[in-house]
C-alpha cells in the first residue's frame, strides 16, 4: 500500500526560463507536428456546427488531427472568450506528442504509458499567482453561459462538457481525478454523471455526513492531465501523482479560490469551475453520446452548485468528440492499466488492444504461451481489471492484434467452439452497455484463439521474412501504363 504523499512546497524561481506544461504550451510546441487545424470562422457548438466539421474530418482523414475552434459562440450568445480544442486523442501521432513518446503502434504506446505512470512523482504547491486565477468570477457576476457549451450528437440531453473532476478524500487526504460528463443546468448549477468508483465513494462519504463535497472541474490543461484521470488507479493512490508523472514530473498546484488549501487545483489549467456536490440532491441528466457509440441513458445524476469560475487569458477548453475516435482513444489510460494488471498476473502476455473492429467492451490479448491455461487466467485478469471488458480474445503473438482481419482469422482457424469458448455469467455490468438494459448483471465471453501446444498445426503460409528484407519495395522498377 502506498502512503499518501504530501506535495512538495515551492516558491517561484527567480529568472526561471522553464515553461510549465499547459494546453497552450503544448499547442505552441507541437502544433505543426500535430497537423493542428485552426478554425477561425465563428462556429456555434450548440447547433452541431463544431461536431459536423469533426465528423467530416474523421471520414476524410485516417488519423484526424486536433482541431482548435478559435471563435466559438457562447451559450448566452455572441463570441466566447474561450476556445475549443477537440481531437487531442484521435490519433497515435497526437497521443505520442501528448506523452512525449515515440511509439509506432498502440501496444507500444500502452507499454510506454505504463512505464511513465509508474514513475511516482510529487506535484508542487506553489505560492506564486496561478495562471488559472488570472480571471476570477464569483457571486452575482457568475454565469456559466459565457462558456461555449457543446451539443455533440443528436439527442444529447443538453449543453455538455467533459471535464476532469478533482476531489479530495477527507479521511486520507488523497486526491481523485475522474473524467466525467457535465451538463449545464443554469447560471451556477450543473449535473454530472458519476460512475461507481472513487469519486462516487468520496461523494457518498460526504453525503452520509450530510455535507457537500468540494470539487473542481478542470476544463482544460495539458492533455496528459486528462489521461491521468482515466487511469485505473487504486483508492490508495493519489492521482495528482499520476498526473505529475505523465507531465514529466511537473504539476503545480494552488489553493482554490473557494476552499483554499482544503482543495488544491492545477495552477496551469486553462479553466476551472469550483463548486460543491450537493448532498441528497439529484436531477435528470442525459442522454449523452458515449464511447460505446450509443447514447448513454437519461438518469438521475448529482448536482454541483458552482461558487467560482477561474481561467487564464485566451483559455482553451479541452473537449472530447463524443462517440467518436477521440472519445475511444481517450480511454488509452484504461487500456494501459488493464495491460499492466494482466501482465503482472501472466508475464507471458505481450500486448493488449481494444478490438479495432468493434469497441472497448472487447479486448484482444497477445500471449507467448508457455503452458495451457495461461490464456484463461490472462482473460480473467483483464475482466477483473475493468467492468468495461466483457469479451476477451486471446491470440498467439504471431497475430497482429491491431488488425481485426488477423484476429478473426485466428478465431476462425484456431478455435473449436466446444473447447475454446467460455461463457461467464453474473458479471458486474457497465451501466452504459445497452446489451443488458434492465438487467443487474451481464455475461462475458472468453475465446482462446491460441494454438494448442501439443497440436500438430500446419505452419502459417507467409513470404519469408528475410526475402522481404532483401527485396524492399523501392528495389523494384515499376512502370504504370
Amino acid at each position: 500500500m502506498r502512503e499518501a504523499v504530501a506535495p512538495t512546497k515551492t516558491r517561484a524561481t527567480e529568472g526561471s526560463a522553464r515553461v510549465p506544461p499547459s494546453c497552450g504550451e503544448w499547442l505552441r510546441t507541437y502544433g505543426h507536428q500535430l497537423g493542428l487545424r485552426v478554425i477561425e470562422s465563428t462556429v456555434d457548438p450548440m447547433q452541431f456546427q463544431a461536431t459536423a466539421y469533426l465528423e467530416h474530418l474523421e471520414h476524410e482523414v485516417a488519423d484526424p488531427p486536433p482541431v482548435l475552434f478559435s471563435s466559438p459562440t457562447a451559450l448566452a450568445g455572441g463570441r466566447s472568450d474561450f476556445r475549443l480544442l477537440f481531437n487531442a486523442f484521435a490519433a497515435l501521432r497526437s497521443l505520442n506528442l501528448v506523452l512525449g513518446a515515440a511509439a509506432s503502434s498502440w501496444p507500444g504506446l500502452l507499454d510506454d504509458f505504463v512505464r511513465r505512470v509508474s514513475e511516482v512523482a510529487r506535484p508542487q504547491i506553489t505560492e506564486e499567482p496561478a495562471p488559472v486565477h488570472t480571471n476570477i468570477v464569483k457571486g452575482e457576476s457568475l454565469d456559466l453561459a459565457v462558456l461555449p457549451w457543446v451539443l455533440h450528437v443528436a439527442h444529447d440531453g443538453g449543453p455538455y462538457f467533459t471535464p476532469i473532476v478533482v476531489a479530495c478524500d477527507s479521511i486520507s487526504g488523497r486526491y481523485n481525478l475522474s473524467w466525467n460528463r457535465a451538463m449545464y443546468l443554469d447560471r451556477n448549477h450543473l449535473a454530472i454523471h458519476i460512475s461507481p468508483r472513487h469519486l462516487w465513494s468520496c461523494q457518498r462519504a460526504a453525503e452520509e455526513r450530510d455535507e457537500a463535497l468540494p470539487v473542481a472541474l478542470v476544463l482544460g490543461h495539458h492533455p496528459a492531465f486528462n489521461l491521468a484521470a482515466a487511469a485505473l488507479t487504486t483508492t490508495e493512490d493519489d492521482e495528482y501523482e499520476a498526473a505529475t508523472s505523465l507531465l514529466g514530473g511537473e504539476l503545480r498546484l494552488s489553493a482554490s479560490v473557494s476552499f483554499g488549501a482544503d482543495l488544491l487545483v492545477p495552477s496551469d489549467a486553462e479553466v476551472v469551475i469550483e463548486g460543491r456536490l450537493l448532498p441528497r440532491q439529484r436531477t435528470v441528466e442525459g442522454p449523452f453520446g458515449e464511447y460505446l457509440l450509443y447514447l448513454g441513458p437519461q438518469k438521475l445524476s448529482h448536482v454541483v452548485e458552482v461558487d467560482a469560475l477561474t481561467y487564464r487569458d485566451a483559455p482553451v477548453v479541452v473537449e472530447i468528440f463524443a462517440s467518436h475516435r477521440d472519445h475511444l482513444n481517450a480511454h488509452i489510460a484504461i487500456e494501459a492499466s488493464i495491460f499492466h494488471k494482466v501482465r503482472t498476473t501472466i508475464p507471458q502476455v505481450t500486448a493488449v488492444s481494444w478490438f479495432r473492429g468493434g469497441g472497448p467492451t472487447t479486448l484482444v490479448l497477445s500471449i507467448n504461451k508457455s503452458s495451457e491455461g495461461q490464456p484463461m487466467r490472462a482473460a480473467l485478469a483483464a475482466m477483473a481489471a475493468s467492468n468495461i471488458v466483457k469479451q476477451v480474445i486471446v491470440v498467439d503473438d504471431d497475430v497482429d492484434i491491431e488488425d481485426s482481419h488477423e484476429v478473426l482469422w485466428a478465431v476462425s482457424t484456431r478455435v473449436s467452439a466446444e473447447e475454446d469458448i467460455t461463457v461467464l455469467k453474473n458479471l458486474q455490468r457497465n451501466l452504459l452497455d445497452p446489451s443488458q438494459a434492465g438487467s443487474r448483471t451481464t455475461s462475458g465471453l472468453i475465446i482462446d484463439a491460441t494454438v494448442p501446444l501439443s497440436a500438430d498445426f500446419p505452419p502459417v503460409a507467409r513470404v519469408p521474412r528475410d526475402a522481404l528484407d532483401r527485396f524492399p519495395m523501392e528495389s523494384f522498377d515499376v512502370r504504370t501504363p
